[in-house]
C-alpha cells in the first residue's frame, strides 16, 4: 500500500492542468467580450460613459473681452438727485459683462466723497474714486470744470497704463446694453449718435457722425423741435480746426458730443501729436480732453461708426437733461407756493407803466 504522500504528489498535475485551462479561457472569453461591451457601454451609462475623456480635455480658451474703462464725472452741488442718477447708472453697468472699471470723479469734499465711495462701494462693481479741487472753479463755466474733471480720469489712465476702451458716461445717460459689446470692438477711435432728451423744453436733439459704411464722412445736429438739420463733413471740420475745436465756439457746426466718442487709452500714450504731454510738469493735471479732440478731427481714418451705418434709427445712448428739468419743476414749485407775491409784481409792474405813459 502506497503512502498518502505519493498519492497526493501525483494529483497536483492534475489540478495544476485544471487551474490554467480555466485562466485561459477566462482570458479568451473577456477578450472576446470586450468589444461587444464597448458598444452596449454608452447607452447604458449615458453622459457619464465618457467622463474620464472629458477631464483630459483641455477646457477651452475664454474670449479676450477687453478692458471698459468708464469715466463719469460728477457735480459738486447736485446732491441727492445726482445720487439717485450715479446710482441708475450703477444699475445699467452692472449687467455689462466684465472687465470693466469705473472711474468717477468727483470734487474734493470730505463728506460728499464719503457718501459718494459708500454708494459705488454697494453697486458691486470694480471702481475708482477719483478727487479735484472744485475750488478753482467757482464762478466759472461748467464746461471747463467738466473737462478738467475728465482730464484727472485721463491722466489716472495714462499714468497708470490701463489699457482698454475709454467712453465718457454722464450719470444721465440711457444706454441698449447692446452698446457696450460694439464699444468693445474699437481699435482707434469710435463714434455714435446721442440724443438729448430736454422734457422742460419738450425737444429731442439728435448729434452724431454720418458714414459711408463703417467710415465716417462727417457729423450732424439735429432738432426736434425745429426739424433742422445742421451738417459738417470731415474735410471742412479739418480746415477749421480752430472753430470745431473750440466748445466754446459761435460757430454753427455742429458740436461733437464728448459721450459720442470712445477711443483705446494707448492714444494716450502713443499719439505723435501731443505736444501738450510733453511740455506738461511731472504730476500735472494733462489737457489730454483737447487731444482727443484734436484726433477725431484731424485724423478720420481711424474713426468707425458704432453701430457700423451709423443709422439715426439705431441709437443705443439717450441723455436725460435733467439739470434743465429740475431748474424748470423747482420755478414751477416756487411760483405755486408764492402766487399773491407775483400778482403784487405784476400789479407794480402796471402801476409804473401806467405812469410812464403820458396819455393816462
Amino acid at each position: 500500500m502506497e503512502p498518502a504522500g505519493r498519492s497526493k504528489k501525483r494529483a497536483h498535475p492534475g489540478i495544476n492542468a485544471s487551474v490554467h485551462f480555466l485562466l485561459c479561457f477566462a482570458v479568451g472569453a473577456l477578450v472576446a467580450l470586450a468589444p461587444l461591451a464597448a458598444s452596449i457601454r454608452s447607452p447604458f451609462l449615458g453622459p457619464f460613459g465618457d467622463a474620464h475623456r472629458a477631464v483630459a480635455a483641455p477646457p477651452p480658451a475664454a474670449p479676450d473681452l477687453g478692458l471698459l474703462l468708464i469715466v463719469t464725472v460728477t457735480k459738486p452741488d447736485d446732491g441727492m438727485a445726482q445720487d439717485a442718477s450715479v446710482a441708475r447708472l450703477a444699475h445699467t453697468l452692472r449687467h455689462v459683462v466684465p472687465p470693466l472699471l469705473w472711474i468717477v470723479v468727483g470734487a474734493r469734499n470730505r463728506k460728499a466723497t464719503a457718501r459718494t465711495v459708500q454708494l459705488l462701494r454697494g453697486t458691486g462693481l470694480m471702481f475708482r474714486h477719483l478727487t479735484y479741487d472744485a475750488t478753482n472753479f467757482t464762478g466759472g463755466d461748467a464746461g471747463d470744470e467738466a473737462d478738467h474733471q475728465r482730464n484727472v480720469a485721463l491722466s489716472h489712465i495714462e499714468r497708470h497704463r490701463l489699457n482698454g476702451v475709454v467712453h465718457f458716461a454722464g450719470a444721465s445717460g440711457v444706454y441698449d446694453l447692446r452698446f457696450f459689446q460694439m464699444l468693445r470692438q474699437t481699435r482707434g477711435i469710435s463714434a455714435w449718435p446721442v440724443a438729448t432728451i430736454s422734457p422742460a423744453d419738450q425737444k429731442v436733439t439728435l448729434e452724431g457722425p454720418t458714414c459711408n459704411s463703417s467710415q465716417i464722412t462727417g457729423w450732424y445736429s439735429k432738432n426736434s423741435s425745429t426739424n433742422r438739420t445742421q451738417g459738417i463733413s470731415n474735410s471742412m471740420v479739418a480746415a477749421d480746426t480752430n472753430t470745431t475745436a473750440n466748445k466754446n465756439s459761435s460757430s454753427d457746426h455742429p458740436i461733437i458730443n464728448i459721450s459720442g466718442i470712445g477711443f483705446r487709452s494707448s492714444l494716450l500714450w502713443n499719439s505723435e501729436g501731443s505736444l501738450i504731454r510733453g511740455n506738461s510738469s511731472a504730476g500735472a493735471t494733462q489737457d489730454f480732453i483737447q487731444l482727443v479732440r484734436e484726433t477725431v478731427i484731424l485724423d478720420g481714418n481711424k474713426l468707425k461708426g458704432v453701430p457700423s451705418e451709423c443709422f439715426e434709427s439705431q441709437v443705443m445712448l439717450w441723455h436725460m437733461d435733467m439739470q434743465h428739468l429740475l431748474h424748470h419743476v423747482h420755478t414751477k414749485i416756487e411760483q405755486q407756493q408764492n402766487p399773491k407775491e407775483e400778482k403784487e409784481i405784476e400789479q407794480q409792474q402796471n402801476l409804473m407803466k401806467s405812469d410812464e405813459d403820458p396819455t393816462t
